[in-house]
């Protein structure tokens, strides 16, 4: 997914606002991979030519971190500095023996942080999200509320949604969600059968929610990226309505860009 530099700061900042889980956090690294970040880089003169390095902070506790920020103008960021994709970064982490953490800032000096051994299973899953193939809707457990993207959810239903419709979905990536089924009732070939709503404008939505704790309700398990395939192939449905905990939702029409 393309993000332009106002969505990355708003993820970041709504990731920093909760003190996430390890899950959700390493959920948030994944959706960022492809991000440009920047990082500070002491410049050594050698017989030859230079030596370049990424200089680490050290923190209270005595344990050394990787300082990555979204923006080339954050004032922490030296005059001297590199720039690449954060899945370049994070491998070059991984080569740095004394480094604890990669922490993430945003312009506003708001920041998440990853353990070091953390970033395999991060980098592991570039091309691999645990998809659930069209169709393939399985039971599953509870699920995880995650802090800051049921408070995004909540904000887009007193703000703009279009604005935060990205930002929104780059914290659904990877995640698993709990699709709405019609209990006791199954399709050709023995599959579950998707409730549908009419919303809004929309007379044919599907629900989806963050956890599977309501009573009385048949869920199925689907990752988001799968739930995106589904909406390609099944025409008939015009969107999506997501609904976090505090029963404070979003609707994703199918021409929406986030479904793509």
């Amino acid at each position: 997914m393309t993000q332009n530099s106002d969505e990355v700061e708003e993820v970041v900042r709504a990731a920093a606002a909760d003190k996430q889980k390890p899950a959700a956090t390493m959920r948030l690294f994944r959706s960022l991979l492809d991000v440009e970040v920047f990082f500070c880089l002491k410049i050594t003169k050698m017989e030859g030519g230079e030596q370049k390095a990424t200089p680490l902070l050290q923190l209270p506790d005595a344990t050394n971190a990787m300082m990555l920020y979204t923006s080339k103008t954050h004032p922490d960021l030296s005059d001297t500095f590199g720039g690449g994709r954060l899945k370049d970064a994070l491998r070059s982490a991984l080569k740095m023996p004394p480094l604890d953490w990669v922490i993430l800032s945003n312009s506003a000096s708001q920041w998440v942080a990853i353990s070091k051994k953390q970033i395999p299973a991060i980098l592991d899953d570039i091309h691999s999200n645990g998809n659930v193939a069209e169709g393939a809707v399985s039971p599953s457990v509870s699920g995880s509320a995650d802090p800051a993207l049921e408070e995004l959810i909540t904000r887009a239903v007193h703000e703009d949604p279009e604005q935060l419709s990205q930002p929104i979905a780059s914290l659904l990536s990877g995640r698993e969600l709990f699709l709405e089924l019609v209990a006791g009732k199954t399709g050709e070939a023995g599959q579950p059968v998707m409730k549908t709503y009419k919303i809004q404008h929309f007379t044919n939505v599907v629900r989806v929610y963050l956890t599977r704790t309501r009573p009385h309700i048949t869920y199925g398990g689907i990752t988001w990226e799968a739930l995106k395939d589904m909406m390609r192939t099944k025409t008939d449905i015009q969107g999506v309505q997501i609904i976090n905990d505090a029963d404070d939702w979003v609707v994703f029409d199918r021409e929406s860009p986030v479904l793509r």
